[in-house]
């Protein structure tokens, strides 16, 4: 059993009732708020449709943050008080590297699509009187391009488990947090790749 992290105990996989709390609360904001701009931009018709598009891509994104948190709750409540006997199965196991490839696609995708849309409007306002604008076509394009990206990002820890090692499974969570992995050269490397990628977009 691997010792406490300040997420999971020995007794749970969320330690304490604020973490708990917190999970279902902002899952269910981020569920709920983005389905209902996905409805409420579906409705009304956009003048500016590529634009639409975009947040409406986007908010998708961000639902899958949404599934991932409910995920973790629903597991935080199968394993409750019993989490030491099964830590390390749970975070060997498929359904737990799924929820950190979900979760990984879903920051990635949310950092991209952001950026486009920023760089878009940049073009808008510096550049009122011009044609850098992108079609709808063109705007579909970039939109699929980042899905396929982030995809991308998530997917490579699981093309080389000898480099990468259990990526997804290093605390109760699921998440990739490798700070403190320093003997994982390979997982800590890559996460400090995309964290520093981030913070660069």
């Amino acid at each position: 059993m691997p010792s406490t992290d300040g997420i999971s105990s020995s007794e749970d996989l969320l330690a304490n009732g604020i973490l708990r709390v917190s999970v279902w609360v902002i899952a269910f904001i981020t569920c709920v708020g983005n389905f209902l701009v996905i409805a409420v931009r579906s409705l009304i018709k956009a003048e500016n449709t590529t634009h639409a598009m975009s947040i409406k891509i986007l908010c998708c994104a961000d639902c899958l943050m949404g599934v991932y948190l409910f995920s973790v709750g629903v597991f935080d409540i199968k394993y409750r008080g019993q989490y030491q006997k099964y830590a390390l199965l749970w975070m060997e196991s498929v359904p737990c590297r799924l929820l950190g490839f979900l979760a990984t696609l879903s920051t990635e995708v949310s950092v991209l699509l952001l950026t486009f849309l920023t760089l878009e409007k940049f073009l808008v306002i510096v550049f009122p009187f011009s044609n850098l604008r992108l079609g709808k076509r063109q705007t579909a394009v970039a939109l699929a391009s980042i899905w396929v990206v982030g995809f991308l990002i998530a997917a490579v820890p699981f093309t080389r488990e000898d480099y990468f090692g259990n990526f997804y499974g290093k605390n109760g969570v699921c998440f990739p947090l490798h700070y403190d992995q320093a003997e994982d050269f390979g997982s800590r490397g890559y996460s400090l790749g995309i964290f520093l990628g981030k913070f660069h977009l």
